[in-house]
């Protein structure tokens, strides 16, 4: 008797801590919804490791987090189609621990801006470059900004090439949502005007993805992160930069520690 007792208190000890597990949207990538409830997910929803998750299509992805155990993803790529056509994932079963780690290098203390050539490159975000709309990103002073020395974009859309250029101010380079309202699927190039005895010249500097969003869509999944992942600086960082850096491409650590602070 007292060996059943114990086995059932068990069971509902293991019940009663999976209920308890409670797990933060920071992420959705697609369009993801609770079966049982049929509403979309949104960020800050929380998640249950009994939820089932239904995807729209395979590119689907939902990133959480949860206190004490750290980041998570889970993906509609490891799902297969239910019976009826769905793209079904349990939770429990199909949660994936999120646990790259990004390297920055150590910011100097005279920090005057981005070297442009080694900012637009990123292998280890597939070239994947995460511009915030509208706010400024510094660059050295050795490239000039004025109205005849300006950076500008590249590339070729429905067989046409489409050049932009982009706005600037005496600080850097800032990047309007309007500079891919058509939405370039491919990598963009990186290009810069100068003038040399009156004469226009440029140059290509990078080859590269933009990944464009709001800093305040930024900041609501920052602050989530930040609720929930302890109180170790280190740690934080390194959370944060993996999550921009998994989710959306690289951003500079100037960046990143005036968002976490």
């Amino acid at each position: 008797m007292t060996k059943y007792l114990t086995i059932a208190l068990l069971l509902f000890a293991n019940i009663t801590f999976a209920q308890s597990e409670k797990y933060y949207v920071t992420f959705i990538k697609g369009q993801a919804k609770i079966k049982k409830t049929s509403k979309l997910i949104k960020i800050g929803d929380i998640l249950l490791p009994t939820d089932a998750i239904l995807f729209k299509d395979q590119t689907g992805k939902v990133s959480c987090i949860s206190p004490g155990k750290g980041r998570f993803d889970i993906t509609a790529q490891k799902t297969k189609l239910s019976p009826s056509g769905e793209l079904l994932a349990v939770l429990k079963s199909n949660l994936l621990p999120a646990t790259t780690t990004y390297h920055l290098s150590t910011r100097s203390l005279t920090f005057d801006g981005y070297d442009p050539k080694a900012y637009f490159q990123s292998p280890a975000t597939n070239n994947r470059i995460l511009l915030i709309s509208n706010e400024t990103l510094p660059i050295i002073p050795s490239y000039k900004l004025d109205q005849q020395n300006f950076f500008f974009i590249q590339y070729t859309l429905n067989g046409k090439l489409i050049t932009k250029k982009i706005d600037q101010n005496e600080k850097g380079l800032v990047f309007n949502p309007l500079l891919f309202n058509d939405d370039p699927q491919t990598n963009v190039m990186l290009c810069y005007q100068y003038m040399v005895a009156g004469e226009p010249k440029s140059i290509s500097i990078a080859e590269f993805i933009p990944v464009t969003v709001n800093k305040d869509d930024l900041f609501r999944e920052l602050k989530i992160i930040k609720a929930h992942i302890g109180d170790n600086k280190k740690i934080l960082k390194e959370a944060v930069t993996a999550h921009i850096f998994d989710n959306y491409g690289k951003l500079g650590q100037d960046q990143i520690d005036k968002m976490i602070l």
